[in-house]
């Protein structure tokens, strides 16, 4: 018999917080019963709950490659996926390794991006592995809409005209596979991703020894990031808990009572669990834009511009979350 009810699949492969603007969209799909499967990086494969979907792929080709090798296992990996019968696969990626995949499963539906005139080679060359394309800017959008709501779009055929969901409480179980009761620390995120943005490392330091002085604080880091959490934790006294999985990383994240993070994963992660954040950003051109596309989606936050004596604003801002 034909098969006449929905099968997802959605491909993004990203980082973390990209993955995780799929929350929405994905709890949608799991309130109409609609089974989901996902490809994901390994970087990201442990951000979401065993609620979240059926079964989670990890993509075993390499990103931005097209030599022959690439090609031939993104063909096999779309030959054993093809079994899974999808009559949907949602392409929620830029990278042409989640496009050719979506075509070698040959879905009935295919959704995915295209940039319009604003890369006419690549949307003509993406035209031809989908069935529906959906246009997004190919760079900030000046109208700034969130990423959430940009990827919502992929998915409107499935959902309807549904409002889409920002409560916390609808979206935290796909993220967590067990409820946390909310604690009183301040969470730290302790990544080199200060550094690479660009955010002075002294301040960095101030930010954290004043959040000791408002609660107790959490500075939690990847293991990955050993030599930068070690460099922390001798300059601010502070110890460093180190994760070698996102399971509790995340989770230290969920049961905090606020958050201090740059512009990163973990900020990501408390917009969907409902934890406060402070969210510090480097000094960029349109800024306002990034601010809008990635801001923490369902929870309150502030918003500061490492510019000038940021870490003062940090506290101020600690200060007035944590007392609403």
């Amino acid at each position: 018999m034909p098969q006449t009810s929905p099968s997802v699949l959605v491909i993004r492969l990203d980082a973390i917080g990209d993955a995780l603007a799929l929350t929405p969209l994905l709890a949608a799909l799991h309130e109409r019963a609609i089974p989901v499967d996902l490809v994901l990086r390994d970087v990201n494969a442990e951000i979401f709950s065993s609620r979240a979907a059926r079964a989670v792929y990890v993509a075993p080709f390499a990103l931005r490659s097209s030599t022959p090798e690439n090609r031939r296992s993104i063909a096999e990996f779309g030959a054993l996926l093809r079994r899974s019968a999808y009559t949907d696969v949602l392409v929620a990626t830029e990278d042409p390794g989640g496009y050719r995949l979506a075509r070698a499963i040959e879905a009935p539906t295919r959704v995915g991006f295209i940039n319009g005139w604003g890369k006419p080679f690549k949307t003509l060359w993406a035209r031809s592995m989908l069935t529906r394309a959906v246009v997004r800017s190919a760079g900030l959008d000046p109208q700034a809409p969130h990423e959430c709501a940009v990827l919502w779009k992929l998915g409107e055929g499935l959902v309807g005209d549904v409002p889409i969901p920002r409560d916390p409480n609808l979206l935290r179980p796909l993220i967590l596979d067990r409820d946390l009761a909310r604690s009183d620390y301040i969470a730290f995120q302790v990544s080199d991703k200060w550094e690479r943005l660009g955010i002075d490392f002294g301040q960095v330091i101030d930010a954290l020894q004043a959040a000791t002085k408002i609660r107790t604080v959490r500075a939690i880091a990847a293991e990955r990031e050993g030599d930068y959490a070690q460099r922390v934790a001798d300059a601010s006294g502070v110890p460093v808990e180190r994760y070698a999985s996102l399971v509790p990383w995340k989770e230290a994240i969920a049961a905090a009572a606020s958050l201090v993070a740059p512009d990163s994963g973990a900020v990501a992660v408390a917009g969907m669990v409902g934890t406060p954040t402070v969210a510090v950003y480097p000094l960029i051109r349109d800024l306002r834009l990034q601010i809008a596309r990635w801001a923490p989606w369902a929870t309150p936050y502030r918003s500061v511009s490492a510019e000038g004596a940021w870490s003062g604003e940090v506290t101020a801002c600690l200060r007035e979350l944590l007392a609403s």
